[in-house]
C-alpha cells in the first residue's frame, strides 16, 4: 500500500501562541490592577486623608475644614487625629479613605459626616496624662486620676478641633457657602473649644465628688456677697430678687443657652448644673432637723411654697417633663391641684 504524505499543520504553534498572548494579557491586566490598587489604597488615601485641603473638596467636610483652620490643632493633618497608631489601624484607615473616595464622591453626600470617637491613644501621641495644671487658665485638672476612672480625653476636650459644631447643630443651620473664615472664627470661640464646666459638675455630682470652686480652680475670686457663712442658706433670697447677676459667673455651667428675660429663677436653676448638684442631691439644713416631716407643711405655709419648688415638683409628671432628677414630689403624698411654680 502506498502512503500519501499529509502536510503538517501549525495547530500546535497556534495553541502555543494563544497561550502566550493570554498570559501576556493576564500579566498586563494584573499589573494594571496592582497599579490601580496601589493608587486607590495608598496614593489616594495619602492625598485625600493626609491633606486637610483635600478633605475640604467634599462639601460635607467644609464646616470641619473651616473650623480646623481656626483651631490650635491646625498644624496637624486629619489623619494625625483620625487614625489610631499601629499598622492594623493604618490599613483600616486606608480602607475607609478608599470607601469615602469611591462612594461619597459618587453619591449625594449628607449634610454631616460622623467621625469615629477619637481614642485616648491618639491624644497621647502628643499629650501626657501626667499633666495637672493648665497653662492657659487657673484650672487644676489631675488628668491621670480621670484616666484611671475611665474618663476619655474627648469627654472634656471634644471641642478642641471643631468647636462641637455638629453637636450644636451648626452643620445643619449653615449652608456650605456660609462657612467663611469669619464665621468659622466665631464658631471656634473659647466657650466652644474649651471643656464645658457643666460637664465637670454633672460628672462630679453623679459621683459625689466635691464641686466647690477651689477643687478645680487655684485662684477663683469669690464675690463679697458669697463670703459670709450664711450665704449658702440665704443666697436663694437674693436670687429670687434678681438672679441675672448669678449668670455672670455661672453661665459656664448652663446646660443650654437661655434668655434671662424670658425665664424665672426656678427655670434658671433647672438648666444650670451648678445649681442642680445641690438642689437635687443635698438636703438643706432645715430638712435634716428632727421633726421636719411633721412641721414641713407649716413651714411651707409660713415661708411660701416657692422655697419648696426650688427643689421639688408638684407631680411626678412635671419632673419627668422637665428632666428634673429630684424624685420627691408633693403629690407623692398629697393631692394638690395647683400648678407647680416652676411652670410659670
Amino acid at each position: 500500500m502506498v502512503q500519501i504524505p499529509v502536510p503538517a499543520t501549525d495547530n500546535g504553534k497556534k495553541r502555543g501562541l494563544n497561550k502566550g498572548k493570554l498570559f501576556l494579557v493576564l500579566f498586563l491586566a494584573g499589573l494594571f490592577f496592582i497599579f490601580l490598587g496601589i493608587n486607590l489604597y495608598v496614593i489616594v488615601p495619602v492625598s485625600v486623608g493626609n491633606e486637610a485641603e483635600a478633605c475640604a473638596r467634599c462639601h460635607a467636610m467644609v464646616p470641619e475644614y473651616a473650623t480646623w483652620r481656626e483651631s490650635n490643632h491646625a498644624q496637624f493633618q486629619c489623619r494625625d487625629c483620625h487614625k489610631q497608631p499601629g499598622f492594623a489601624h493604618l490599613l483600616k484607615y486606608q480602607t475607609r479613605m478608599v470607601k469615602e473616595f469611591l462612594f461619597y464622591r459618587a453619591t449625594d453626600l449628607p449634610q454631616t459626616v460622623v467621625a469615629d470617637k477619637i481614642p485616648d491613644e491618639v491624644c497621647k501621641q502628643c499629650h501626657s496624662s501626667n499633666r495637672i495644671v493648665s497653662a492657659s487658665s487657673d484650672t487644676i485638672i489631675p488628668h491621670q486620676k480621670h484616666e484611671e476612672k475611665g474618663i476619655s480625653c474627648v469627654t472634656c476636650h471634644k471641642g478642641v478641633a471643631h468647636g462641637r459644631i455638629m453637636e450644636r447643630g451648626m452643620t445643619r443651620k449653615l449652608t456650605v457657602s456660609e462657612w467663611t473664615p469669619d464665621v468659622a472664627r466665631e464658631q471656634m470661640d473659647y466657650k466652644y473649644t474649651t471643656p464645658k464646666m457643666d460637664i465637670c459638675l454633672d460628672c462630679h455630682g453623679k459621683r459625689n465628688v466635691e464641686t466647690t470652686c477651689s477643687v478645680c480652680h487655684s485662684s477663683m475670686p469669690v464675690p463679697d456677697s458669697h463670703k459670709p457663712a450664711s450665704w449658702m442658706t440665704k443666697h436663694g433670697e437674693q436670687a429670687r430678687q434678681d438672679f441675672k447677676p448669678c449668670n455672670l459667673c455661672h453661665v459656664y455651667t448652663m446646660k443650654k443657652e437661655v434668655d434671662l428675660l424670658q425665664t424665672t429663677v426656678f427655670g434658671y436653676i433647672r438648666i444650670n448644673t451648678f445649681c442642680m448638684n445641690c438642689h437635687t442631691t443635698k438636703k438643706p439644713p432645715s430638712h435634716r432637723q428632727e421633726g421636719f416631716m411633721a412641721r414641713h407643711g407649716t413651714e411651707a405655709k409660713n415661708k411660701g411654697t416657692g422655697n419648696c419648688f426650688v427643689c421639688h415638683n408638684l407631680n411626678k409628671e412635671d419632673a419627668q417633663k422637665g428632666g428634673w432628677p429630684n424624685k420627691v414630689n408633693c403629690n407623692d403624698c398629697h393631692w394638690f391641684k395647683a400648678k407647680s411654680r416652676v411652670q410659670e
